[in-house]
């Protein structure tokens, strides 16, 4: 065979075979072009658009999957024309995608946990490896399997149908079975970088950081200016909704990963920035927000902030409350101290809140756990002053009536004139608000925002060479699951300026979402999983909560976790990782919005024993089609329709059990954007066996 002239591919030359394509000879070459649709041995449908090429000399971009290469020509793969087509084309073929890359519950999730992975692993009995994924994907799980306020949840599907999966319950269930485990799952450690970080703030943002650099081989030491670990964990969530013991065990097993604690040690008194940045390779600041805000009336001197009633609670003595305890606030702080003033033996504790129960930012079930052991909640109140008088304490308020919403799109509380009353209390608890101790003068030539330390927002990475910042340090007061999604990212960021890259965080990958399904979609769905009411959380009775400081939610048993996780409705595809059109559209930068409209309807056909077909998700590349010709299935696969109607079906409207009689795993195999996808891989269809 007399080999042709050559071509020249990005500036690189190659001979050409006769017959040979454009795409087949860049392959000869190592140079890449994508392709979705191309399935090699099979004849070139060109369907996908995404192995487009220019030449030189021609107009328009050619599919280099079906145009033959010829002598001289002249080839460009990876021009900003050519990559801008394949943009376009991505957000083309996702716009008209029924189906979700990831669930909603994940995407909802700060620490981005594999939800449905690890529930799919309790449905199916597999403890070990639920445990492993939890523990992989977050720092304290068990910590916060029992006070993250469920973010996720508000974004199941179930919530469409009945109650939201009990998330949180199932992800502590998967975290205690893992605490409890006789020989508990360990992920391997990197071999030693001899890199050190320095972390000042050993609570959730700190130990997040330390946990993610300890297995990438750095060595970390952890600064705190308490004389325990575990930041506002520890010293403002009371040990009747966080054991002490819970949280003590995941921090010795950071601990036993390698990580260094110097307690006691407050930055701007003990250490300074400049000297841990001379004696460390990167620096993270990662304090917390654990100063208090004040009544914001005459007086508030005489009130106890809540943060140091909580904190003493744990480094004790306990404080002497007294019979009558007011709290003013309506958040978790304020649920947290009312339940803990009625532990202290007060005969009376009133909680003060100016506006309604629906805008406290609380959950609601702390305000029900609340009202369940006797606290009082008097709403739209607001305080004037605080005096005492013969020995005992007098709050003056007045009502409060709603009007305009403020800023944060509340309502915002309006004095109602000639309300004033006031109320007698052997103790007064400001739980207003947190904020973060720490001020400019600890950190010289710190840039700061409105909010805390001035960060970029992908990297964490401050004004200061290898200094970074992550947790309520940089957002003010927020969640503890925030923090330890902000620590996770930090320790990725350090990870590439410890090891000189580009520090770029972890940018996420592509989502595709449908949003809200319509009650056929949803039946599709339901199809497919356990129906039962959302399992109910075993308490401590409640004779024994008012005067114990005893955990009150008891955890799942074993069936609990089973039959909840039965009820997940495994929104997220079986075929995300690895799917080359969701690496494609990360890689391109694709908007999955730009191109938005009126989507296919999802349906699924789990009838096969060893496959599931999304029809929604069909790019109409024809592979499955082949596959089932070349194995000379009876029924097979066929196109139907036109337009953006088009798609792939069985005739006569037939299961696919019936069209994929042997070539079914092969099908999967070709299908690239899992259209098709094989059982057990993790939407509720596929744990279908």
């Amino acid at each position: 065979m007399t080999a042709l002239p050559p071509i020249l591919i990005d500036g690189r030359s190659a001979d050409v075979q006769p017959g040979e394509t454009i795409l087949q000879v860049a392959r000869r070459l190592g140079i890449a072009i994508p392709t979705l649709c191309h399935v090699e041995g099979f004849a070139p449908s060109a369907s996908c658009y995404l192995c487009a090429v220019q030449i030189e000399g021609r107009p328009n971009l050619w599919p280099s999957c079906a145009m033959p290469a010829a002598p001289g020509m002249v080839v460009f793969t990876d021009s900003d024309t050519v990559r801008e087509a394949r943009k376009t084309a991505l957000e083309l073929l996702i716009s008209d995608h029924a189906g979700d890359c990831v669930g909603p519950c994940r995407t909802g999730c700060p620490a981005r946990l594999d939800i449905p992975q690890f529930i799919a692993s309790i449905a199916a009995g597999e403890d070990r490896k639920a445990a492993q994924i939890v523990t992989d994907d977050l720092t304290l799980p068990a910590s916060l399997g029992r006070v993250c306020p469920r973010l996720c949840e508000q974004r199941c599907r179930q919530c469409d149908v009945e109650d939201a999966l009990s998330i949180r319950n199932l992800h502590r269930f998967s975290a205690d079975q893992q605490r409890l485990a006789v020989r508990p799952y360990r992920p391997a450690r990197a071999e030693p970088t001899g890199k050190r970080v320095a972390i000042v703030g050993a609570g959730p943002a700190g130990l997040a950081a330390a946990h993610h650099l300890l297995l990438r081989g750095h060595a970390t030491v952890l600064f705190d200016a308490h004389p325990q670990a575990g930041g506002m964990l520890r010293y403002g969530i009371p040990a009747f909704r966080l054991p002490r013991g819970v949280l003590d065990a995941e921090i010795r097993w950071i601990r036993e990963l390698g990580a260094e604690f110097r307690l006691a040690q407050r930055l701007g008194r003990d250490l300074s920035l400049d000297g841990l940045r001379r004696d460390f390779d990167a620096v993270l600041l990662a304090l917390g927000a654990q100063g208090s805000r004040g009544l914001d009336c005459a007086g508030e001197e005489l009130a106890l902030p809540a943060v140091r009633f909580l904190e003493q609670l744990t480094d004790g003595p306990p404080p002497d409350v007294g019979a009558d305890v007011v709290v003013v606030g309506g958040g978790n702080t304020a649920m947290d101290a009312s339940r803990c003033a009625v532990r202290l033996g007060a005969q009376s504790v009133q909680v003060l809140y100016r506006r309604t129960r629906r805008e406290m930012p609380c959950l609601m079930e702390e305000v029900e756990a609340a009202e369940a052991e006797g606290v009082q909640i008097e709403y739209l109140v607001a305080p004037l002053r605080l005096e005492r008088a013969n020995g005992q304490l007098q709050l003056t308020c007045q009502r409060m009536e709603l009007g305009a919403p403020d800023a944060s799109g509340r309502a915002r509380p309006v004095p109602v004139p000639g309300s004033e009353f006031t109320i007698p209390a052997s103790c007064v608890i400001a739980a207003i608000g947190q904020s973060v101790d720490f001020e400019a003068g600890e950190a010289p030539g710190l840039d700061f925002s409105k909010w805390g330390i001035a960060v970029n927002s992908r990297t964490l990475a401050t004004n200061l060479p290898g200094v970074f910042a992550a947790g309520d340090a940089v957002t003010g007061p927020d969640l503890a699951v925030r923090a330890v999604a902000a620590g996770k990212l930090a320790a990725a960021s350090l990870d590439q300026f410890l090891s000189g890259r580009k520090v770029v965080g972890s940018p996420e990958a592509v989502n595709v979402l449908m949003g809200k399904l319509d009650e056929d979609e949803l039946a599709v769905m339901l199809r497919e999983i356990e129906q039962a009411p959302r399992a109910a959380m075993p308490h401590l009775p409640l004779e024994q909560r008012r005067t114990s400081f005893a955990e009150v939610e008891l955890g799942f048993t074993p069936p609990d976790a089973r039959r909840e996780s039965r009820r997940c409705l495994g929104c997220g595809c079986g075929k995300a990782v690895p799917c080359r059109l969701r690496a494609l559209a990360t890689e391109y930068g694709v908007d999955p919005a730009r191109f938005v409209g009126e989507r296919r309807h999802f349906t699924r056909d789990t009838s096969h024993p060893d496959i599931i077909f999304e029809p929604g998700k069909c790019i109409l590349c024809g592979a499955c089609v082949e596959v089932a010709r070349r194995a000379g299935e009876d029924m097979g696969l066929s196109f139907f329709g036109r337009g953006f109607q088009a798609g792939v079906a069985v005739p006569f409207d037939r299961p696919m059990a019936e069209a994929l009689r042997t070539s079914a795993k092969e099908a999967a195999a070709v299908c690239p954007t899992g259209a098709i996808m094989l059982k057990g891989t993790g939407c509720a269809g596929c744990r279908l066996a």
